[in-house]
This record gives C-alpha cells, sequence and structure tokens, in this order.
C-alpha cells in the first residue's frame, strides 16, 4: 500500500472519508458531485493526493461539512520537508544578517 505525501494528506483523507461514510456516498459519487475525476478524489480520500484550495471548498461543500473542519490542527510540521522552507521570523533574521555583512 502506497504512504500518505504526508501527515497532513493522511489526516484530510481520513476526515474526508468519515465524513463520505457517514453520509454514505461511493467515491464516485462525491468526485461527480465536486465536478473531479473518480481516480483523483479516491487518491485524496486515500490521503494521497493534494488538493487545491478550489477543490477543498468544493469537497467541503458536497460533503457538508465546513473547511475550517478538514483544515483544523493541520500544520507545516505536518508536511513533507523542504529544502527552502522558512518562516517569517526566520527569513527575516537571514535578510538583517546580509544586510549586517554589508555595512560592516
Amino acid at each position: 500500500m502506497l504512504e500518505s505525501k504526508s501527515e497532513a494528506s493522511r489526516l484530510l483523507g481520513l476526515r474526508l472519508r468519515e465524513r463520505r461514510l457517514a453520509l454514505g456516498f461511493k467515491q464516485e459519487s462525491v468526485a461527480l458531485l465536486a465536478g473531479l475525476n473518480v481516480s483523483n478524489y479516491a487518491r485524496i480520500d486515500r490521503g494521497h493526493g493534494n488538493p487545491t484550495m478550489y477543490t477543498l471548498i468544493r469537497l467541503a461543500a458536497v460533503l457538508q461539512i465546513e473547511l475550517s473542519e478538514l483544515l483544523a490542527g493541520l500544520a507545516v510540521e505536518q508536511l513533507p520537508p523542504t529544502r527552502d522552507a522558512y518562516i517569517a521570523i526566520d527569513f527575516r533574521r537571514s535578510q538583517e544578517s546580509i544586510a549586517n555583512r554589508r555595512l560592516g
């Protein structure tokens, strides 16, 4: 079985799947109602996809759930690591350090 891209993808997929099953929908039905390709929706539902914001909004509408409920608690630490990941304060410190070296 394929692993999720990230913990965030896994949790999102779990929330979507739980809501879909609670409503008694099949993956095909949700995909059709949201205007998605069935295989693309299935990847998201299994925690392997990386849906766009538009897709998330459509899925939340179809599944009658607030978008905030789908995204609650997801954080940057749950994303795959990236080489250039910065938070704003780190970026600012880096820029200040470069400026200080030029002045010094």
